[in-house]
């Protein structure tokens, strides 16, 4: 749903609504700006997460759930935000269906990012708590159906939202709204805020204060175990400890980011929905917040890729890394060429011709 700053509201320590408009367009400007590099980042962790999960790193889950996040940061950066930001300044006027996949994307993106923050966070609470039992509590398997699993019931969820008529479209779907008199509108609205925002956000937060504490109390057995694997040469176990440690640092920081930028706009959200009048009018400074802390909601999908391409480092933008990306790259080519030139050969010696359509 997007916030409207054209609902009138009283001027406060000279801050009125041209101000209110002037500022919001300078954000959207900005965030328009950057959405086109988050995505070509985005791009860069999916390829990275893709290839380690097909090489089967030790902690090739964690990168399942990665590459599970960024697809929905994708959708939201390089589909949802940008259309929004556009409407926003140039009021441009998409086709109605156009209009209703946005505000689709938008919903499926934000739920599937914020759950997917929980299984990543779940899967470093299973590797502290049971280190033992983590391979067979965590399989591959298991990984991938949770992910898909985050797609399918937020899917669900927004399509019962439109069956449900808990949401109406209005302006050609430009604006989602709740109808008046609505009796699953508010609920709805309310349930997706607690669920895929609040949360999963405060929850790993907890996740990760509670892994935080586990680490520390045992970082001397921690690095007691490490010194007797090197000195036994268990050079790739003391490897993958290290990695799960970064790994785990990685998700701690995102955390905090993301209980950061979703938390505030969506108690705002349902401090209004429960207790405030819609018909109250406020002052320009309590829309100016409004404002802002919506808007800073999108920086957690947009500054997303950031972060893993800075704090982890088996994702970060060294040579090496994108080396092994353009090698891989070149020889699944040289494969598919040479299948093609074996596809071609027996295509020559074929009796029959076949028509193709792209899908």
């Amino acid at each position: 749903m997007n916030e409207s700053s054209s609902k009138q509201c009283f001027e406060m320590e000279g801050l009125g609504e041209a101000e209110l408009y002037a500022i919001r367009e300078i954000i959207v400007k900005v965030l328009l700006i950057v959405c086109p590099l988050s995505t070509a980042l985005q791009v860069y962790v999916l390829v990275n997460a893709f290839l380690k999960v097909r090489r089967r790193a030790s902690d090739h889950c964690i990168h399942i759930f990665i590459f599970n996040i960024t697809v929905a940061d994708l959708l939201l950066t390089g589909f949802a935000y940008p259309m929004e930001f556009l409407m926003d300044l140039l009021s441009l006027d998409f086709p109605y269906w156009i209009n209703v996949g946005m505000h689709f994307f938008l919903w499926l993106g934000t739920a599937v990012s914020g759950l997917s923050l929980v299984l990543m966070n779940i899967d470093k609470l299973i590797f502290f708590k049971f280190p033992l039992n983590y391979a067979k509590r965590i399989t591959r398997s298991r990984a991938e159906g949770l992910a898909v699993s985050t797609w399918l019931a937020s899917a669900l969820f927004i399509y019962l939202g439109f069956v449900t008529r808990a949401f109406e479209c209005r302006y050609n779907c430009q604006v989602l709204a709740t109808p008046t008199g609505s009796r699953y509108g508010p609920l709805m609205y309310l349930g997706f805020t607690f669920w895929v925002s609040v949360f999963p956000a405060l929850s790993s937060f907890t996740v990760a204060l509670y892994i935080l504490h586990i680490v520390r109390s045992h970082r001397k057995q921690m690095h007691e175990a490490e010194a007797l694997l090197v000195g036994h040469g268990s050079s790739r176990r003391h490897r993958a400890i290290l990695s799960r440690m970064r790994t785990f640092y990685f998700i701690f920081i995102s955390t905090i980011f993301t209980v950061c930028t979703l938390v505030p706009y969506r108690t705002l959200t349902i401090y209004r929905t429960l207790i405030q009048s819609n018909e109250e009018i406020r002052s320009c400074l309590a829309v100016l917040v409004s404002i802002l802390f919506y808007y800073l909601m999108d920086l957690n999908s947009i500054l997303n890729p950031l972060l893993t391409v800075t704090v982890l480092p088996q994702y970060r933008l060294q040579r090496k890394n994108l080396d092994r990306i353009m090698t891989i790259t070149h020889n699944g080519q040289r494969d598919v060429s040479h299948d093609s030139d074996e596809a071609a050969d027996l295509a020559k010696r074929s009796c029959s011709s076949k028509n193709f359509k792209s899908v």
